[in-house]
């Protein structure tokens, strides 16, 4: 994780420490597929430009700060707009105040909470490799399974799987399970 985290964050000595900040941008880059096109930093900030085929993102890594209010999810509005993305990301290591969380959905800007785990979840034994079904997939398991969306088991939204994924409300996720005795199996998930 952290060879790939300094890769992605451009670290000049493999052997610093990240910051927890830095450690859960680089988790969302990896996950997500998100290729890094230019990255500033701006004393306690690091801005990332990034893209995921002809969509752009924006991620602001904020360090430093008592709580993380409306000026910032403003503040990444703004640079969303400038640079012609679609989406923003904060992530912290602090608190979103009360104006921060309500407002920044209505902003299309993604707050990323401080109590997702800093190390590689899907390198734990008990958690099974997942991804976001696509359109066509989903449809074809709706036709399969005879089923409507919210029929299948649910998973939060705010499990750390669907917050590291981008999974939003209404998504189905595959997990791969393998086991020594089932071998390999496949199960489904509506995150609500």
């Amino acid at each position: 994780m952290r060879v790939y985290a300094s890769l992605i964050l451009g670290a000049k000595n493999m052997k610093k420490k990240l910051t927890t900040v830095e450690k859960r941008a680089a988790l969302i880059i990896k996950y997500r597929k998100l290729k890094v096109r230019k990255k500033e930093r701006e004393g306690d900030r690091i801005i990332i430009s990034l893209s995921r085929g002809d969509v752009k993102y924006v991620l602001l890594c904020v360090t430093g700060q008592r709580n993380i209010g409306i000026a910032y999810v403003r503040e990444l509005k703004e640079l969303v707009e400038k640079t012609g993305a679609e989406k923003g990301i904060i992530v912290s290591d602090v608190k979103y105040t009360w104006s921060a969380r309500t407002n920044a959905p209505k902003m299309c800007i993604e707050l990323i909470p401080s109590t997702l785990p800093t190390f590689d979840i899907f390198k734990h034994r008990l958690v099974s490799p997942a991804e976001i079904v696509s359109e066509e997939e989903r449809e074809q398991l709706l036709i399969i399974y005879h089923a409507a969306p919210f029929q299948f088991p649910w998973i939060k939204a705010s499990d750390p799987v669907c917050i590291v994924l981008g999974a939003n409300r209404g998504n189905i996720i595959k997990f791969t399970i393998d086991s020594m005795t089932a071998g390999t199996s496949i199960s489904y998930r509506y995150v609500v």
